[in-house]
């Protein structure tokens, strides 16, 4: 494979002696009329291969479509993905080439294959590795035209644990500075704290009334939150916790474990050669990811596990796998919800915001502001 930036290298060479031969073509044509319409043509086609490869190789551009990674991203949103910094991957079906795909949209037989892969998963290598804290374009793993923005919480191999609302990786506080949670508390005077919010700058915080003890609720970034505790006019200011709620989904439900969004784990983020015992509760944790992304057809019978129709009682994974949330925790469907994230449907790396429009106006802040 050919690693770093030496790929991207070639690239640019190879489109520079494209454009080196056109214009060698072009001087051995001797007719003016003739030479005009090549020239014009040749053009129009060099301009639609460098288009569509720096879409495809290098950059890509994405609408945000929720509030999910809110503070870092608000809906709307208009970002730029570098897709150099972990590899870009090559094409898996026509669908993917711009221009190329336009006749296949017109082809009946064609869009009825346009959700499947029609060309195994290959990428180049990146200038630098998937890290812990970056916010990433993927493909959701229940529709590859939908393209979400999540933060990366774990690695592949990493042990996460998510208890009492704060995110745990390997055993250390996993911090993000924008992340927003939900917080309850009882205001002792309310036209006093209606003065300090509005004093603060902060009226465009939705408060919800808990009717059980008068409380409000609402949720709050980090900076919100060092701003308002304090206050004078209210009390028993806290982290609002996730109820256990049973017919509420989850990656896996662990019997005797009554997992909700704020509580969860500890458990390994799958790593390609990593070997796991087949106890049953593995088996309820893993078996979407092998099934699905490893093809290994897990099953479980009288106390049994079954990989491809063999008995087992471990099993090695065959790919990287992440684990993804979004910022705004409380108002984020996420790995949380639909398990790990396979290397494979990983676009990029948000490079910067390149403009926003939140809330129907134009975020002059906003503008190019870089994403860490």
């Amino acid at each position: 494979m050919i690693s770093g930036k030496l790929w991207f290298f070639i690239f640019l060479v190879v489109l520079c002696l494209v454009c080196f031969l056109i214009n060698k073509f072009l001087t051995l044509i001797k007719n003016s009329y003739c030479k005009k319409v090549l020239k014009f043509i040749l053009s129009i086609f060099f301009l639609v291969l460098v288009i569509s490869s720096f879409k495809t190789f290098v950059f890509g551009v994405f609408r945000i479509p929720s509030s999910s990674m809110e503070d870092t991203l608000f809906p709307k949103d208009v970002i730029i993905v570098n897709k150099l910094k972990y590899g870009p991957r090559l094409p898996r079906s026509p669908f993917d080439i711009l221009f190329i795909n336009i006749p296949y949209y017109y082809n009946e037989n064609a869009r009825k294959r346009f959700n499947e892969y029609w060309w195994p998963y290959k990428r180049f290598s990146g200038t630098t590795a998937i890290k812990k804290g970056d916010v990433i374009v993927f493909n959701s793993l229940l529709r590859k035209d939908f393209i979400l923005v999540k933060r990366c919480v774990a690695i592949a191999g990493d042990t996460l644990h998510i208890k009492n609302g704060i995110v745990y990786n390997n055993g250390k506080i996993f911090k993000v500075e924008a992340a927003k949670y939900r917080y309850k508390f009882k205001v002792k005077y309310k036209t006093a704290f209606d003065k300090a919010i509005d004093s603060l700058n902060l009226g465009h915080i939705r408060f919800s009334i808990i009717r059980k003890n008068n409380f409000l609720k609402a949720r709050l970034s980090k900076d919100e939150v060092e701003r308002i505790k304090n206050l004078e006019s209210i009390e028993n200011f806290q982290i609002s916790l996730d109820p256990f709620r049973p017919k509420r989904k989850f990656l896996a439900k662990l019997p005797n474990k009554n997992w909700t969004f704020d509580s969860m784990g500890p458990f390994v983020i799958p790593k390609k050669g990593l070997k796991i015992d087949l106890n049953y509760e593995n088996y309820l944790l893993y078996k979407q990811t092998i099934n699905k992304f490893e093809k290994g057809n897990l099953k479980h019978n009288e106390g049994k596990f079954y990989v491809n129709g063999k008995t087992a009682t471990t099993y090695t994974f065959k790919k990287n796998y992440y684990f993804m949330m979004g910022d705004n925790r409380k108002a984020s469907s996420d790995s949380r919800v639909w398990g790990f994230l396979p290397e494979e449907n990983i676009i990029g790396k948000v490079q910067c915001v390149l403009f926003s429009n939140y809330k129907n106006k134009f975020q002059w802040n906003r503008l190019l502001k870089s994403i860490d």
